[in-house]
């Protein structure tokens, strides 16, 4: 991949290809700068023959390593192709206009390194902090085809907001927690990294990969990751491992025997 903007979006993937197809196409309705890079954990499916109907760049693996071989995979090409900020992410979600322009706004005017955003309760899983009913409260963010709207309707609030000195309402606020279907960092977070250049700890194959970034285990208290209350990102959740099923686990199980060896 030549670089072309300053975001790069790292997709991960096993199988569920028409998942990734349906955030392929939401990432082709933005107008914010990013590439995009798929990191594949040997698919079974017909994902590789999508990326290159969608002309993404991609990187496949000879065996399956797991969610976190691939987060730390990723990294290594940010860092390889100097990137100013970099999102890891699911396949399982739909990114709308103008989110990824809201999170970095927050990663350069803010004294922090990761930024999360808002979605759904069954989307943000175990943090109720990135709930977007906890801020804003409506029925209709539990619909996938409402989330450009969702997306929309933030923008304007912080617009009217803005014109009457009450923006402060969306300033991001730090977490002790978030839930790692998709978050963006800076370059800032290249100084956590793990003595092998690693920044997440590969014991840590499918679950638990963020929790190093929690509790400020690994980032001191000034650096805990913040919410942006402005972006949101649609997650089904439960889809892009949870339904691989068998043919993952088979994968890793090869992996471990590999590693055993």
């Amino acid at each position: 991949m030549n670089k072309k903007e300053n975001i790069l979006v790292i997709l991960t993937t096993f199988n569920q290809s028409d998942i990734t197809r349906q955030c392929l196409e939401s990432l082709q309705l933005i107008s914010d700068d990013h590439d995009v890079l798929i990191i594949d954990d040997k698919s079974t499916d017909d994902t590789i023959e999508l990326c290159k109907e969608y002309d993404v760049d991609y990187i496949t693996k000879d065996v399956g390593r797991g969610l976190t071989d691939s987060w730390n995979e990723g990294y290594q090409y940010f860092k390889e192709h100097d990137y100013e900020y970099f999102v890891i992410a699911n396949n399982d979600i739909l990114i709308p206009d103008l989110a990824l322009t809201e999170m970095k706004g927050v990663l350069s005017k803010w004294p922090c390194s990761l930024v999360a955003p808002l979605s759904t309760e069954l989307g943000a899983g175990h943090n109720p902090m990135q709930t977007i009913d906890n801020w804003y409260g409506a029925n209709e963010y539990d619909e996938p085809a409402n989330y450009q709207m969702i997306q929309s309707h933030l923008l304007e609030l912080k617009a009217t907001e803005s014109k009457s000195n009450n923006l402060y309402k969306f300033d991001p606020i730090r977490m002790k927690m978030f839930n790692g279907f998709f978050f963006m960092m800076s370059k800032d977070i290249c100084q956590y990294e793990r003595e092998d250049g690693r920044l997440f700890d590969p014991e840590f194959i499918n679950v638990k990969n963020e929790d190093e970034f929690n509790w400020g285990n690994l980032i001191p208290n000034n650096d805990f990751p913040m919410l942006c209350k402005t972006a949101f990102i649609y997650h089904w959740k439960g889809v892009s491992f949870t339904k691989a099923g068998i043919k993952y686990n088979n994968n890793l199980n090869e992996h471990l025997k590999q590693r055993e060896n």
